[in-house]
């Protein structure tokens, strides 16, 4: 075996080697100032290139420094000499009245560093918001204020780092250039900043915008959200405060509060707020004013604020604010308007919205919007550019907008009102500020690659030295985000960087191009079963695989444990170059059915994961605010499938949020089956093109309303929580619904006795079900659906302690998702429909584990007649490929400028079917105690195939005390990288050290150290 892996370690490095050579021989020869396409580097793995090329696993390329005299940078924190402490999620840009002092603000995932001698936590005190001193309290989490002076030549020098514990998009400069201000986020207050021998210090007291509970605490309460106070106040969120502005004359700022529907309009003087506008209020019918997120102020000639102009996310509307009176005038614009920005004259206010890819253009003087201007290319149809911040050149004449979808910025002349070029820039642009003689651009960007996690390169044989670097190596740990300085580029070069974007993006590329392969397989798939698992990087599960570029020393569920993932690699297609193109859960599944994310989702989900799941909701798959808005707020039966949770608490309908069907983080045209119409989920493409969909436990996440028992017996009512639904082994005989649809689009669409996320439950059972549902549904319409998607989701792990049917360790868990997929494939492979049909699964992130080539690298698999093969196919694909394979099959139209760019993953395909059946193989552990032998019948059948049973070091008992701080019934609400490592040791045991990357030594925690980081949360 020894003998084998070295073998196999040789050739892995030769390959990387040789790629290595060949993209480098690539990027020289199509030259320096010309970077290299995609379809040029389509094998070349995810990572860092010569001259400043990224490849994404979104599937495209970033050149930051392609414009000529631009530089980029990471967000240096000094803290680790090796960067892996520098700063996430770069979302706001702002320059001081006088342009030498541009002020740089994180809102990201900023934590759990430790120091690399001692392997303690950093951390940081907390100023008291009254004093603004440290006090004794301290966090392990920070956001960060980067404060640089410009140069005569537009070069930026850091002058200085403050660190915040939280904060949320919002940052403004007093007129004065003396001061600013910072939203902070989840903490409902806003800090205050001075200059004082030329550094900056704080000015308390802090604004306190009195939502949240224990103001006056270094950390409040977390329970000042929209429904505070109300009978449905068990769901209430935490109070979040967003964007602000200050008034000229620096006495009045307004703060908008996303999570209350409100602004607060403080006096800056006492620091108190005089006023509290609400938008909507619980019990209101009209959807407006919600999910408040910029604020633009206009000023009379005194400098003194007169009106207030507030984005409206959900609603697609600016409100207009008069701030004398209080009167309020909505303005309708486009798709989820996100930053604002007033004309110099204060006549107009541009509005970015990034749903629609377009800029509204508002009259100030009237409250009417005159003007609408597209962002796409000509011609173009579909979505995804994500408008999201503007600035305007200092004579008025040009607007810049980033696009976080494009990694790029948008050149707009007022005068023509044409988009006349883009500009590259990093992954992801928040924010963009124009230097005071316009000519310099000062960009940030909210994340970049997050590399090996660890490398190949390390040791893990028992005894070796401990890593004394500590490194924190989550996935979101390793997303760094930076900042640019680019000079305004002239007409022939911004004509070169438009033609560049283009490339990166993939535009060259011609759509629907004429694939012979595919094309000839459009009519004879006519069913897809889309699988999406959960949280499993290539490395964990076919690292041991003969073939392919895995490391088996990272291998923690090998082929016995998991015989099906193996056997259905080596039997069809296997995918070693294959990336998630999300990082977590939380942005994972909108790549997974619709190929992107949206800025909402982008903006958020980072600061959800980094302030721990408090304040902000999980709002991705269906819930917003905790509530279902696809659900009515009545119902004649009202009950956990028939209305929403708050009308269960509250039947009145004093509680009553969120008005309408309307979801937050859905994409442009969701739900909407319009023939004509574009863009939504892969669903909705399927259904308006006359494809029939079936769902089954997709976005289906009810986990923290319906799923959360404090029972031992989960398969029975819980006497302390009215709405749990218990599990059962076979719920529609049983009579127990057990999840709604959560889109309006897949209502009547969905198995509702299909489970959602639950951990204690098992895969086993649901595919049981969606057997049965599916034998119903074909002898009612005489065939499959056209579209299945489904989530198999027991590969996330958790609930060891009340898992039901014995499967309570990460071993039985992994075995009973395996088990479930090789049964799904068996059952399609003896249907008479399997000469027509293909199984695609994916992972929605890869968040959960290590890789020795990328943190995003995970599994995937097409499984088909045509996919039958054998084969080894190392071509770079990702999640948004996936989505672009399912649609071209199904001959159904893209749902965005992401997937309609990407391409096919033909080469996986033969033009000639295998329809061998597949024999699903059980692992041998689901044979023996403690799995309940009714589970897999299997078992007891002598001829049927079996792997062997693993020796699995710690029972369910040892799980759940070692994972006892952690919460199981929420998607990813838990501290990953601490789970991380509780699952290695857990399974790997002590003799076989943790592995980290960069200088491949080891790190190793015995279980009490184990328990004691998963305590030391923030």
């Amino acid at each position: 075996m020894h003998l084998t892996n070295s073998l196999r370690t040789f050739k892995r490095k030769w390959s990387r080697l040789l790629l290595g050579l060949v993209t480098f021989v690539i990027i020289v020869t199509l030259g320096v100032t010309t970077f290299p396409v995609l379809s040029a580097m389509i094998n070349a793995q995810v990572g860092s290139y010569p001259n400043g090329v990224t490849v994404l696993p979104t599937g495209v390329i970033v050149t930051p420094t392609a414009t000529p005299g631009s530089t980029f940078e990471r967000l240096t924190t000094g803290l680790r000499s090796d960067g892996s402490a520098d700063a996430n999620g770069a979302v706001a840009t702002t320059l001081n009245p006088d342009g030498k002092t541009l002020l740089v603000l994180t809102s990201g995932y900023n934590r759990g560093y430790r120091d690399e001698n001692t392997g303690e936590s950093i951390t940081y005190p907390v100023l008291d918001p009254t004093t603004g001193t440290p006090s004794t309290v301290t966090t392990n989490k920070v956001e960060w204020v980067f404060v640089y002076s410009v140069g005569n030549n537009g070069t930026l020098t850091k002058q200085q780092q403050i660190n915040l514990p939280n904060t949320f998009n919002g940052i403004a400069w007093a007129s004065d250039s003396h001061k600013f201000y910072v939203s902070a986020g989840i903490d409902d207050r806003i800090y205050a900043y001075r200059s004082n021998g030329g550094e900056f210090v704080p000015d308390a007291p802090f604004i306190l915008l009195g939502h949240n509970s224990n103001q006056t605490e270094p950390f409040p309460g977390y329970d000042g959200g929209l429904l505070k106070g109300t009978p449905a106040a068990r769901t209430a969120t935490g109070a979040v405060v967003a964007g602000l502005d200050v008034s000229k004359d620096g006495k009045t700022l307004v703060a908008a509060n996303f999570e209350n529907d409100s602004i607060s309009i403080v006096n800056t003087d006492t620091r108190q707020v005089v006023q509290e506008i609400k938008f909507f209020e619980p019990g209101s019918q009209v959807a407006t004013g919600e999910y408040p997120f910029d604020v633009a102020l206009m000023n009379n000639k005194l400098g003194a604020a007169t009106k207030a102009f507030v984005s409206s996310q959900r609603d697609d509307e600016v409100l207009a604010v008069d701030l004398a009176s209080g009167e309020v005038v909505r303005i309708p614009v486009e798709a989820q308007p996100n930053k604002l920005l007033l004309s110099a004259n204060q006549t107009r206010l541009y509005v970015a919205n990034g749903n629609s890819d377009t800029i509204s253009v508002i009259d100030t003087r009237n409250n009417h919007v005159v003007n609408t201007f597209a962002l796409g290319r000509q011609s173009e149809r579909y979505k995804g550019a994500n408008p999201n911040s503007l600035a305007l050149s200092p004579d008025q004449k040009t607007l810049y907008v980033t696009l976080g979808g494009e990694n790029a910025i948008a050149v707009i002349d007022l005068n023509t009102e044409q988009v006349t070029g883009r500009i590259p820039t990093g992954w992801y642009p928040n924010s963009v500020s124009v230097s005071p003689d316009g000519k310099t651009l000062y960009v940030v960007n909210s994340k970049g690659n997050s590399g090996p996690n660890p490398s190949g390169g390390r040791s893990t044989e028992a005894g070796k030295a401990r890593n004394t670097t500590f490194r924190n190596e989550y996935v979101f740990a390793l997303a760094k985000g930076g900042v640019s300085t680019i000079p305004v580029p002239d007409k022939e070069t911004l004509a070169n960087l438009t033609h560049q974007v283009d490339e990166n993006n993939g535009f060259e590329v011609a759509r629907r191009q004429s694939d012979r392969t595919l094309s000839s397989l459009e009519n004879p798939i006519k069913h897809i079963v889309y699988v999406i698992k959960e949280n499993r990087t290539y490395d964990q599960v076919l690292g041991d695989l003969p073939i392919g570029n895995g490391d088996p020393e990272l291998t923690l569920f090998p082929e016995p444990i998991s015989p099906n993932h193996h056997k259905l690699a080596k039997d069809f297609v296997t995918f070693d170059n294959f990336y998630d193109s999300g990082l977590v859960s939380g942005d994972g599944w909108g790549w997974s059915t619709f190929g992107r994310t949206t800025d909402y989702t982008e903006k958020t989900v980072s600061v959800l994961y980094g302030n721990g799941f408090t304040g902000l909701t999980y709002d991705y798959e269906g819930n917003n605010r905790f509530v279902l808005p696809a659900l009515p707020n009545t119902s004649p039966n009202p009950n956990q499938l028939t209305v929403r949770y708050t009308t269960l608490l509250d039947p009145s309908g004093s509680s009553s949020i969120l008005p309408g069907t309307k979801d937050i983080s859905a994409p442009v045209g969701a739900n909407d089956l319009d023939a004509e119409a574009i863009g939504g989920y892969l669903w909705d493409s399927a259904l308006r093109s006359g494809k029939t969909v079936r769902a089954y436990g997709v976005v289906a996440d009810l986990s923290d309303v319906y799923y959360s028992s404090s029972s031992s017996t989960p398969t029975q009512p819980d006497p302390n929580n009215q709405f749990y639904i218990p599990i059962s082994p076979h719920p529609f005989k049983d009579g127990i619904p057990q999840a709604p649809a959560t889109k309006p689009s897949l209502q009547g669409r969905t198995d509702i006795y299909f489970r959602g996320y639950d951990q204690k439950n098992t895969d086993i059972y649901s595919v049981n079900e969606w057997r049965r549902d599916l034998e119903a549904y074909i002898q009612e319409n005489g065939t499959m659906p056209n579209l299945m998607v489904m989530a198999l989701d027991h590969d996330h792990f958790g609930s060891f302690g009340n898992a039901v049917a014995g499967v309570n360790t990460p071993e039985l868990q992994m075995a009973d998702n395996d088990y479930a997929l090789g049964l799904i494939v068996d059952y399609l492979t003896h249907r008479p429909e399997w000469k027509e049909t293909a199984v695609v699964v994916v992972e929605d992130d890869a968040q959960d584990g290590p890789d020795h080539v990328d943190a995003h690298r995970s599994l995937a698999y097409i499984i088909s007649p045509y996919t039958q093969t054998g084969q080894l196919i190392s071509t770079r694909y990702t999640t948004v490929n996936i989505i672009r394979t399912i649609e071209d099959l199904l001959g159904i139209d893209y749902l965005g400028i992401t997937d309609a760019n990407a391409r096919p993953m033909s080469d996986a395909f033969t033009t000639k079917a295998n329809l061998t059946p597949y024999t699903a193989i059980v692992p041998g552990n689901l044979c023996q105690s403690p799995v309940d032998p009714n589970l897999v019948p299997a078992c007891q059948n002598p001829d049927v195939m079996k792997s062997a049973a693993m020796p699995i070091s710690h029972d369910k008992n040892w799980w759940a005390k070692a994972t006892a701080n952690f919460y199981f019934d929420g998607i990813d609400k838990l501290d990953a990288e601490a789970f991380n490592r509780v699952l290695w040791t857990g399974i790997k045991g002590d003799e076989v050290p943790y592995p980290t990357a960069r200088n491949g030594r080891d790190l190793r925690h015995n279980r009490e150290q184990l328990l004691a980081l998963q305590q030391n949360k923030a």
